[in-house]
């Protein structure tokens, strides 16, 4: 997701939804967002190779398409590329998008139309929707 003031309220229901299914389901699992500007490995290294290698690693990404950022829409495409080069499902992320009164028709690229989003239209229907589907991938209903 991009970071700005706007996409922390965001976030924070992303991390409520996280802990909530550790809290219930007595899980550890791991958020964590990829600010680069935050990370600081004791050495320099080349920024976009850090991200991507995040990536790769993770067990299940959370994309925020809202603001339509196109460093997301790169990580999410580079996601993709690898499941397929690696002859795995299209199935390791979930893909976000807030509606507003101004934003009543999704704007998501053409490439990911067809993928599931959740759309919401706060940050507590965010939360709840994202309970539910986090409950469905990692199979604890």
């Amino acid at each position: 997701m991009q970071f700005d003031d706007e996409s922390q309220k965001r976030y924070k229901a992303i991390k409520e939804a996280v802990e909530e299914i550790n809290s219930k389901y007595k899980l550890d699992i791991k958020l964590r967002e990829i600010r680069i500007d935050k990370f600081n490995e004791g050495y320099s290294y080349k920024i976009d190779d850090k991200i991507l290698q995040l990536i790769d690693e993770c067990g299940l990404l959370i994309a925020d398409l809202t603001t339509g950022n196109k460093n997301v829409y790169h990580e999410l495409g580079f996601l993709m590329g690898l499941n397929q080069g690696n002859g795995r499902k299209q199935c390791n992320f979930i893909l976000l998008e807030q509606m507003t009164e101004e934003k009543k028709e999704s704007d998501i690229g053409f490439n990911i139309r067809a993928f599931q989003q959740l759309r919401f239209k706060d940050t507590l229907e965010l939360k709840n929707m994202l309970v539910d589907s986090l409950k469905e991938y990692y199979k604890l209903k």
